[in-house]
């Protein structure tokens, strides 16, 4: 399994735009086949946890893809107030007893 934790900082004018923009993104992800889950995260300071998780690394590579992840990522100049910090990593175990 590939999971994703994406951090992102937005612009203070842009919150509810990039809370917005990330939610859609929730949505349309939930959708693709290998997708397995698609949690967003946020607090007072404008920042954002992104928290994916995808049955393997080709699901995670055609997600990044996939032309709404490419006009979300267009914009980020716009709505962040730098680029997103995005790690990959392989799940070793999980919470489950």
């Amino acid at each position: 399994m590939t999971v994703v934790f994406a951090t992102l900082k937005a612009r203070p004018e842009r919150v509810d735009e990039v809370r917005n923009e990330l939610l859609e993104l929730k949505r349309l992800t939930n959708r693709e086949p290998g997708a397995l889950g698609y949690a967003v995260y946020g607090g007072a300071d404008a920042v954002f946890v992104v928290f994916e998780r995808y049955v393997d690394q080709a699901a995670c590579d055609a997600h990044f893809a996939a032309p709404y992840v490419n006009a979300f990522f267009a914009r980020v100049p716009e709505l962040l107030t730098g680029e997103p910090q995005v790690q990959f990593v392989d799940e070793v175990s999980t919470s489950d007893a």
